[in-house]
């Protein structure tokens, strides 16, 4: 029997990261970043998104979008065309939908 470290004294206590990430478990799914476009956001390529499909964008969101067929992630913002993600390359008029919010992000340092 030994004393306790310093990390188990200041460790937190037992939680679930389910329960901690996930609101609603119906509408939310796992993507992993691909591509170097949101790393201005933080966003690396590799980083696993957790989105939610029954969240509205608000303005600032960071949304995953179809656009032309292909999934794209951009910071939302309601002003440009009535609603859309603000990209140049994602404008609005084209085939462009909001698919989810992403709620939080995921990056593995080791």
């Amino acid at each position: 029997m030994g004393f306790r470290t310093q990390a188990e004294e200041d460790a937190l206590e037992t939680m679930s990261l389910d329960e901690y990430l996930i609101e609603n478990k119906e509408a939310t799914f796992m993507m992993r970043a691909s591509g170097d476009s949101m790393r201005g956001e933080g966003i690396f390529r590799g980083d696993l998104l957790i989105v939610d499909r029954s969240r509205s964008p608000h303005d600032g969101n960071i949304v995953i979008a179809v656009h032309d067929g292909a999934f794209r992630m951009a910071r939302f913002d309601s002003r440009i065309g009535g609603a859309g993600p603000v990209r140049a390359d994602l404008a609005v008029g084209s085939e462009l939908s909001i698919e989810a919010v992403v709620t939080a992000v995921i990056r593995k340092l080791v």
